[in-house]
C-alpha cells in the first residue's frame, strides 16, 4: 500500500484480507485450546480453594508460547516499520527535489512546500 498505492486495490482483494483475519483467530484459538488441554480435560484439577482458575503449564511449552505469540509478532511489526519508514523516506526525498526544480521554473509559497 505504500510502495504501490494505485496498484494496492487490485492485488489486495477484501475477501482476501477476510479469510486471512480469520486464519490468524482460529490459529489464535487452537494454539490456547493446546496449551489447555489439560486443564479442559480435567477441569478443577489444580483448584486448591473454590473458585480459583489455575492451569498448569510447563517451561518449554511457556517459553513457546512467548516466542510465538510476542517475539514473533513483534519482530514482523518492527521489521514491517522499518520497511515503511524507508519508502516514506525515499518518498519524501523524491519531492524535496521536485520541489526544488520547481521553486526555479517558478516561485512556490512557503507552505506549499
Amino acid at each position: 500500500a505504500i510502495c504501490y498505492p494505485l496498484h494496492y486495490f487490485t492485488k489486495v482483494k477484501p475477501k482476501i484480507v477476510q479469510v486471512c483475519v480469520c486464519l490468524c483467530w482460529m490459529f489464535a484459538a487452537l494454539f490456547t485450546g493446546l496449551l489447555l488441554k489439560n486443564n479442559l480435560q480435567h477441569p478443577g484439577r489444580y483448584n486448591s480453594c473454590i473458585g480459583e482458575c489455575v492451569y498448569d503449564i510447563n517451561y518449554i511449552v511457556n517459553l513457546f508460547d512467548l516466542i510465538v505469540t510476542f517475539i514473533f509478532p513483534i519482530t514482523v511489526i518492527v521489521l514491517l516499520h522499518m520497511r515503511m519508514f524507508e519508502v516514506v523516506v525515499y518518498q519524501a526525498r523524491a519531492m524535496r527535489s521536485h520541489i526544488a526544480v520547481m521553486t526555479m521554473k517558478v516561485t512556490v509559497k512557503k507552505s506549499e512546500m
